[in-house]
């Protein structure tokens, strides 16, 4: 009995966990749900408009992971001043933060009008009309989106912090309140009602542009005038960036970026070769994406409070509380795994009516739904094993965990089987099976990288002590 009691933790440790885990859960869902009726949405106004827009978003993918990895690593430093009660660096990291906002802002901008569109034509061949409609919808989409990059970069970043030091519940607030202004802009844009035009893709980039305009707004309320720690209003006082912050933050934050960037790219080419070009097959998975996409959020929200917590405690220098922290937070995970797959299962089909009658779509999207679902748990395993990687600066194991299975098993065999995919008389549901080989990889050296405690690491000290498990 003993042996199982160190997977259970005690009425505090479930309070603090869920203060953070519960309100990044529900944010993401929310989000997710947005999502999920924007693309309802579209796919209601036309379905050509649907896969324009869905194949735009696979190149905002990327982006969105490189600014992932860019407020990843803000995240990092600023948990673990938090735990340390270092003031001073806090805001000194949130300084770099905005400043890296503002940059990468401005180069996302001129990525995305760029290459966008180069990105839209290479998933979506032109051999017939309806394709050439459905890239033109693409484009017109990524290029409004594009304009608004500063935007969600920056609110990116201020929501990141507010969960790193402990204020979950605010993201939460201005998610809501952008994401109900999202899905009323919707409804006037994409159809034209209150005597807008129908504006259809095109209305749905400046719904989501403007939603996320007075979301940053809500945040930017918050961090001056709710806040009793007042670090929105420090950062005009002094500049606090160090250099040995900015050292930090590229030896630990740069391979992060990288990470995030071609893992990103990695999925972008897994739907590529998984769905071979074959227009019912990427009609098919984009369903199937997005009607998983709604309960992937959990373990998401599980990451991002695994990140959280083990860096408070890593920058406190309690290493033996981190160790205990995982383990009860991947506890956690794998009990409710069961309850999450049965809802996938359950709620799934529902889900793709929303998009597409029975059929053979439905059904086929529905078969790599459950594909999903058998390799759901491994999935969580690993995610939080990278997020506690990350909380103590271990950015270069993360990257090699990530990438080596992820270029040198999993990719290689999923473009053999879509190169040779009629001589071997294989369909997408083998290809995407094969593709989970990955995780399978991935699962047993994170046991072992996470096993060897090069993690246990307080960055906020002038010199970075490890302490091995």
């Amino acid at each position: 009995m003993k042996r199982f009691c160190k997977y259970f933790g005690d009425k505090a440790f479930y309070k603090m966990a869920l203060a953070i885990i519960i309100p990044v859960v529900i944010q993401q869902l929310i989000l997710n749900l947005a999502g999920l009726i924007d693309t309802f949405m579209i796919n209601g106004f036309s379905q050509t408009a649907y896969t324009g827009v869905s194949t735009a978003n696979r190149f905002m993918f990327i982006i969105n992971f490189f600014w992932i990895g860019l407020a990843a690593g803000i995240s990092v430093f600023v948990s673990q001043y938090f735990g340390a009660k270092n003031k001073k660096g806090i805001i000194g990291t949130f300084q770099l933060g905005i400043l890296l906002a503002i940059v990468f802002g401005i180069f996302s901008t001129f990525l995305i009008n760029v290459l966008g569109p180069e990105m839209i034509k290479m998933f979506l061949p032109t051999t017939d009309p309806e394709q050439v409609e459905s890239v033109m919808f693409g484009i017109e989409y990524i290029k409004i989106i594009g304009y608004g990059a500063i935007v969600f970069l920056s609110s990116f970043m201020i929501a990141t912090f507010f969960r790193s030091v402990g204020r979950a519940k605010a993201p939460l607030f201005a998610g809501v309140i952008g994401i109900v202004v999202n899905m009323v802009l919707n409804m006037i844009l994409i159809y034209g009602f209150l005597g807008f035009p129908a504006m259809g893709a095109i209305g749905a980039a400046w719904a989501t542009v403007i939603s996320k305009i007075v979301e940053l707004v809500v945040l930017l309320v918050i961090a001056f005038f709710y806040s009793n720690e007042n670090y929105a209003r420090e950062i005009f006082k002094k500049f606090l960036i160090t250099k040995r912050l900015v050292i930090m933050y590229i030896s630990k934050g740069g391979p992060i970026i990288i990470n995030e960037i071609l893992w990103s790219i990695a999925m972008v080419l897994y739907a590529m070769f998984i769905t071979s070009g074959i227009y019912e097959w990427v009609t098919a998975y984009g369903y199937s994406q997005n009607a998983t996409d709604i309960f992937f959020v959990y373990y998401s929200g599980m990451a991002t409070a695994t990140g959280v917590i083990l860096g408070q405690a890593l920058g406190e220098g309690d290493f033996e509380n981190a160790k205990d922290y995982l383990i009860k937070l991947r506890a956690v995970m794998m009990v409710t795994n069961i309850g999450i797959m049965l809802l996938i299962v359950l709620l799934s089909p529902i889900i793709l009516l929303m998009f597409t009658p029975v059929n053979s779509l439905y059904w086929l999207a529905y078969q790599l739904i459950l594909i999903n679902v058998i390799f759901i748990a491994i999935y969580g395993y690993n995610v939080m094993s990278y997020y506690a990687l990350r909380a103590g600066g271990d950015s270069i194991r993360t990257f090699l965990l990530d990438q080596l299975p992820t270029y040198l098993v999993g990719l290689p065999i999923v473009m053999l089987l879509s190169h040779y995919r009629v001589e071997l008389g294989v369909n997408i549901l083998i290809i995407f099976l094969a593709s989970k080989s990955t995780d399978v990889v991935k699962l047993i050296f994170a046991r072992h990288i996470i096993k060897k405690g090069t993690w246990l690491n307080n960055l906020t000290l002038d010199e970075v002590k490890i302490k091995t498990a």
